[in-house]
């Protein structure tokens, strides 16, 4: 049975909210806000209900024709169809409803979002999985779906995926090397990291043992057939779960990719994660490190610090950093771009963030967190308040787990949030990334 339903917001996921005649919540994947939409309810639950788009009744003025044929097959963009500003529209919305809903936080200290350079072709690292129907194909997995899409160009990638995504099927069919599926063979996926600074591709195979046929062969050919790529990787990796992870041997080149910023120099190593957008990423660590005033006295705690992202702008601004990190790649090449940028007044900690927290008794004029989307919880946050920093920035991928957090730094009576800016790393999709500047209360307040 179909049901007409109005589309009121959108939902931290892209999905249109609206409700049906009886009052019940329904999401609907493809609808935006303002749109009158025909559902089928595909899905009950107690609270909602999830409905498909039958008919677009009443559509709003900002929709466009989608440019790519796998869009709404393949699970890679959420919002192709829809204008670029209307998407900046959008995820600024759902930043301040999270935040108004979750934490009571007023959307007027929501700053304005910084849009991308590029809306398309943004991406310096993309996930492609390998499947076999008679012969190699190369593509992306559709949405809350292990089923892979054959691409053959990507809009969000650099131009210079589309060679390799054409090339490499050839040369695995060519040296006969096995796709894994359904738990067998050798080959599940290839991960491409593009560097703007260079203009290089790093290829990755990732294969589910350390049996790898033929490897040096499929290096060398593709590296012949595609001169820009600069280094080729084998990671070893048995988890069905989490693509990019596992011990990994150098195939081809140097087994790195670097990246050159205004002020600062990074070396990536293959499985270490890096942001995924170089304009925006040069314009968080910029609005970081400018508005938390900094005068060159202060000691800083980087939390969840990576490979040095913003942690390498602070050390160059500061006293001192103490840059903290579970990830054992990750460490080694924070390590190794405080070299490359010659800093020596940065420590970078190989630990459980929140087991440091618990541990740590030295005192920091700043914190700064950036955790994964799961945020900071309710013991980090305890532990940052009782830490006492005159200030503490908090860099988010995820606006509920943020408005979660930063409901307990308000609560608490010893914070007041300066300003919240949203950065939009990831154009066509839902995804929105915000930066979070608090002050001690009654203390000195950071000047915006």
């Amino acid at each position: 049975m179909s049901e007409m339903v109005y589309i009121e917001k959108l939902a931290f996921g892209g999905q249109g909210i609206g409700k049906l005649p009886g009052g019940k919540i329904v999401f609907v994947s493809g609808a935006y806000p303002g749109e009158l939409v025909e559902v089928d309810i595909i899905s009950e639950k107690k609270d909602y209900s999830i409905g498909k788009i039958k008919k677009i009744v009443e559509g709003i003025s900002e929709r466009r024709v989608p440019q790519c044929p796998y869009f709404r097959n393949c699970g890679g963009c959420d919002f192709l169809d829809l204008d670029y500003k209307k998407q900046l529209q959008f995820k600024e919305d759902i930043l301040k409803d999270q935040l108004q809903r979750i934490a009571k936080i007023s959307g007027e200290i929501v700053g304005k979002i910084q849009k991308s350079k590029n809306e398309f072709g943004y991406r310096l690292k993309m996930e492609f999985s390998f499947d076999y129907q008679k012969q190699t194909l190369l593509g992306l997995k559709m949405k809350n779906s292990n089923k892979i899409v054959q691409v053959r160009k990507c809009l969000l990638a650099p131009k210079s995926f589309n060679k390799i995504l054409d090339t490499v099927p050839e040369i695995i069919d060519l040296y006969k090397i096995p796709v894994y599926k359904n738990r067998k063979g050798i080959l599940k996926h290839l991960v491409l990291r593009y560097s703007p600074t260079e203009n290089s591709v790093m290829a990755i195979f990732i294969t589910k043992t350390e049996k790898f046929t033929n490897r040096r062969d499929l290096a060398n050919m593709l590296v012949k057939k595609v001169p820009y790529v600069s280094s080729v990787i084998h990671v070893m990796n048995s988890s069905d779960r989490i693509v990019l992870r596992g011990p990994y041997k150098v195939l081809k080149g140097e087994g790195v990719i670097n990246y050159e910023f205004d002020w600062e120099k990074f070396q990536v190593p293959p499985t270490a994660f890096f942001q995924n957008n170089y304009f925006v990423t040069a314009k968080m660590i910029e609005f970081l490190t400018k508005n938390l005033n900094l005068e060159g006295s202060e000691t800083i705690l980087d939390l969840y610090s990576g490979l040095g992202t913003f942690s390498i702008r602070l050390a160059a601004l500061s006293k001192f950093v103490v840059a903290v990190e579970s990830n054992h790649v990750s460490v080694r090449a924070g390590k190794a771009n405080a070299n490359i940028n010659n800093l020596r007044n940065i420590k970078f900690i190989e630990s459980d963030v929140e087991e440091f927290l618990m541990a740590n008794e030295n005192k920091f004029d700043i914190i700064v967190a950036d955790p994964p989307r799961n945020g900071l919880g309710n013991k980090a946050v305890s532990k940052i308040i009782d830490m006492k920093p005159e200030k503490i920035a908090y860099i988010s991928c995820n606006p509920s787990t943020l408005a979660r957090d930063l409901k307990m730094f308000v609560n608490s009576g010893k914070y007041k949030i300066e300003i919240i800016k949203p950065f939009d790393i990831f154009p066509q999709t839902y995804h929105v990334e915000a930066v979070v500047l608090m002050s001690r209360v009654n203390k000195k307040q950071i000047n915006m």
